[in-house]
């Protein structure tokens, strides 16, 4: 997180967020934002065309979610570096190279920070034998249709929709078609 510009004032910082409010010319009550570091999504499929995806535990909903794999871009890496390593992490699988796809803006209303959109083909499993995927984290390979798949209650997140649309707009991802 960079520090806050001149005329903004941090009221509420933790070591994920701060929340700094603004005041706009014309108005008694300040802007309310969350300044919060960049993150990446991924639209990755596997060596079978099956799109990999991510089934966790999520707080804020209260339940189990299905979502495209994603990290916060962390101080001194590039986007495409983050998208490496959380692939890893949240997977156990690797890829030669990314595309980036979109850089986006998650909620412009409320927050400063940018969402990376990349896509990857012909994952597969890392060589490391020793590797484990991040706790709590159940790798899906998904063969169904991209559709369904956005239909379907449990992938609920805009974040994980937004990755997929730049996917299937960039022709990486048939929308009526079995992905596996």
């Amino acid at each position: 997180m960079a520090q806050a510009p001149a005329g903004d004032q941090v009221v509420f910082n933790t070591k994920w967020f701060q929340i700094i409010a603004r005041r706009s010319a014309g108005s008694n009550d300040p802007h309310y934002l969350i300044d919060t570091t960049d993150f990446v999504s991924l639209v990755v499929l596997n060596t079978e065309n099956k799109l990999l995806l991510v089934r966790q535990f999520r707080p804020a909903v209260k339940r189990l979610t299905l979502e495209v794999p994603s990290g916060h871009v962390e101080q001194g890496e590039t986007p495409e570096e983050t998208a490496h390593k959380e692939l890893l992490e949240e997977t156990g699988y690797v890829v030669d190279k990314f595309e980036l796809l979109a850089k986006v803006s998650p909620a412009i209303g409320r927050f400063t920070n940018k969402m990376w959109c990349y896509f990857a083909a012909n994952a597969h499993p890392t060589a490391d034998a020793k590797h484990k995927v991040e706790d709590g984290v159940e790798l899906v390979a998904y063969g169904g249709p991209v559709r369904t798949l956005i239909m379907n209650e449990e992938f609920c997140s805009s974040l994980s929709h937004s990755a997929i649309f730049a996917a299937v707009v960039n022709g990486r991802l048939p929308l009526d078609h079995h992905t596996g």
